[in-house]
C-alpha cells in the first residue's frame, strides 16, 4: 500500500492510501530480484576468495556490474 500525505489549503493534512499499480509492483519486484541476485553473486565471490574479509564493497560493486550487464 502506498500512503501519500497531501497538503490542503487549510491547516489540516489529508492522508491518502491506495494500492500500488501493477507497473509499480512489477518494478519493485524487479529491483528486489536484482538486489537478491547481486547479494548472492557477491557472497559467492566472498566464498571463492576463501571467506577473506575486507572486500565486501568491491564484491558488491563487481556483482552489481555483472548483474546489470547481462
Amino acid at each position: 500500500m502506498i500512503v501519500t500525505k497531501v497538503k490542503l489549503h487549510s491547516k489540516q493534512d489529508k492522508v491518502i492510501a491506495r494500492q500500488p499499480s501493477a507497473a509499480t509492483e512489477s518494478a519493485t519486484s524487479g529491483i528486489r530480484a536484482s538486489l537478491d541476485d547481486i547479494r548472492v553473486r557477491a557472497f559467492h565471490m566472498y566464498q571463492k576468495r576463501g571467506a577473506q574479509h575486507g572486500y565486501d564493497i568491491q564484491d558488491w560493486l563487481n556483482a552489481e556490474r555483472q548483474i546489470t550487464q547481462r
